[in-house]
């Protein structure tokens, strides 16, 4: 389990945090028990604790106000949420659920609020429109970004480590048991963490403001069809245009909009802080 142990704290190294022992157990790929992962948190040396969290021992970390962090989070959620209330209104939409940093519970200040929206058949563009209207004209400090949009159709998702845990993460506002039914058609999920499961949902605010005129004819059975065809047809061209990046995905049932080599960044750093431990343990010896 030590090498596990590595790799998950090696993970949380990439954003510079330490992990309480119930978040090790949450994110680690090897099957087992908070009594397990303690006692060989407490019983190795290239593990250390410091205020209740677990650090890789021998790798430098920047002083984090953690509280601070909690802090930034909760007033991002704060400020996001209302726009975010009134998205969840059209019956167009069936899941909509915060990822990335504000999910997590610990943000720096300035992050945005990231979102993975599950919509009807045949409605992805449409959203996602409806989405950045709402975004830009309202008027809150947080930023509002829909970066995946997915049809129901097609739940799917990339296997991998980092995946898993961002969708551990994930806390649902809307259409939770569509994050359920996400989970059970991707298996790999508890295949990466055999002890995670889908994060508590978040309880939604007082909705803020309009939906545009034009979205009532984006839902007529005949125009609407049309203008998800005329809208998927310019976004996904513009996207592809736009995009360099291998992670991303833009086609009429998903726009995952993963650009800058996220993942494989994060990938990378991992693997470079883990063979950093295993420099410094054979130092030790």
């Amino acid at each position: 389990m030590k090498t596990e142990i590595i790799d998950v704290l090696s993970w949380a190294a990439v954003f510079d945090q330490g992990l309480k022992s119930s978040e090790v157990l949450r994110y680690l790929t090897k099957k087992s028990t908070i009594e397990e992962v303690s006692a060989v948190l407490g019983g190795i040396d290239e593990f250390e604790q410091r205020a209740g969290r677990w650090y890789l021992t021998g790798k430098e970390y920047p002083s984090v106000d953690y509280k601070k962090r909690t802090t930034n989070a909760d007033r991002h959620l704060k400020e996001g949420l209302p726009v975010v209330s009134k998205l969840c209104e059209t019956s167009s939409i069936l899941g909509v659920a915060i990822t990335g940093s504000l999910a997590s519970g610990s943000s720096v200040e300035g992050a945005d609020l990231d979102l993975l929206i599950v919509t009807k058949a045949d409605y992805v563009w449409r959203v996602r429109a409806l989405a950045v209207y709402l975004e830009h004209n309202a008027r809150v400090k947080t930023r509002i970004c829909p970066n995946m949009v997915l049809d129901r159709r097609n739940l799917k998702l990339r296997p991998s480590v980092y995946a898993a845990r961002e969708l551990a993460m994930m806390r649902p506002v809307k259409g939770r048991e569509i994050f359920e039914e996400m989970i059970s058609q991707n298996p790999w999920f508890l295949g990466h963490l055999p002890n995670a499961s889908l994060s508590p949902s978040i309880e939604l605010t007082e909705a803020i403001g309009k939906f545009p005129s034009w979205w009532g004819a984006m839902r007529l059975p005949m125009v609407g069809i049309l203008a998800e065809k005329w809208e998927a047809r310019r976004r996904i061209s513009e996207c592809k245009k736009e995009s360099s990046s291998l992670e991303s995905v833009y086609d009429k049932l998903r726009c995952i909009g993963h650009e800058n080599e996220h993942r494989s960044r994060i990938e990378a750093r991992i693997v470079e802080i883990a063979m950093e431990v295993s420099t410094h343990e054979r130092g030790l010896r």
